[in-house]
């Protein structure tokens, strides 16, 4: 069975196609304003890539906040549960997934069959999201997929107490000013966003496994901070942690 999974995000737009469970394509692109143009170009690339045509793919299902625009969707699905599945397909073990997005931090409580138990997101504010470490990170002039190479740099950790975007950059110009090196400064906007997370998490007690998807997890150095601050054993999402919630939804659309 073929089946496409379209995840519409804040930030970006996620879309896989699975062949009988198997990821077969994927794309990730840039949400820039004219996202009806991006899901067209979208849904034909991963077509490209699997070497298929539209009528091919017999179920496809969107998830994310602009679940509502993909209209060629049979249906749309809630991205929690959509990560809840992708997280029981690759790591049936972990009961716990953290996804940290562009605009939100998503703590999923999960059965043995992927069932959700509980959950909470912080979606009414961006802080410790994908969305205010770039924004951070791009005042002190480091691309998102720096920031790895530039905290290994890092001699110490610069405390960043605001857990507000706006005044958090402010804090970080203030330590410009000061002279501190920015790996020290992006060392500590990490380990705020980390702390973020991390609090919580721990809202949902201790677990003995987790894991971490979103765009942020593909940062390394946050997983690995948190890890420091959590109970439990953290395993890493093994595909990559943007497409959690596009997979978790393709695999949903092969269940219907």
């Amino acid at each position: 069975m073929i089946t496409m999974g379209m995840d519409i995000g804040s930030l970006f737009s996620k879309a896989v196609i699975l062949k009988d469970a198997e990821l077969i394509a994927s794309e990730i692109r840039e949400t820039t304003g004219t996202i009806a143009q991006e899901i067209d170009q979208l849904i034909d690339s991963v077509l490209r890539q699997a070497n298929l045509r539209p009528s091919d793919v017999e179920v496809v299902v969107s998830t994310g906040a602009g679940e509502d625009l993909v209209k060629t969707a049979d249906f749309g699905e809630d991205d929690v549960a959509c990560i809840a599945m992708a997280t029981h397909h690759f790591l049936p073990d972990v009961s716990l997934t953290i996804d940290i997005g562009g605009q939100s931090i998503a703590t999923i409580l999960s059965n043995g069959q992927g069932e959700i138990l509980d959950f909470m997101r912080n979606d009414k504010c961006a802080s410790g999201s994908g969305r205010f470490l770039e924004m951070i990170a791009t005042a002190l002039g480091v691309p998102l997929d720096q920031v790895d190479q530039t905290v290994e740099e890092s001699e110490k950790i610069i405390p960043i107490s605001s857990q507000c975007g706006v005044f958090a950059e402010s804090e970080v110009i203030s330590y410009v000013n000061q002279g501190e090196k920015v790996p020290d400064i992006i060392a500590g906007i990490c380990d705020a966003v980390s702390k973020i997370v991390v609090s919580q998490t721990l809202r949902f007690g201790n677990h003995e496994k987790y894991t971490v998807t979103g765009g942020v997890a593909r940062i390394a150095t946050i997983p690995k901070m948190m890890g420091g601050m959590l109970p439990g054993k953290y395993h890493q999402f093994p595909l990559d942690p943007q497409l959690a919630a596009a997979f978790g939804a393709a695999l949903i659309g092969a269940m219907e």
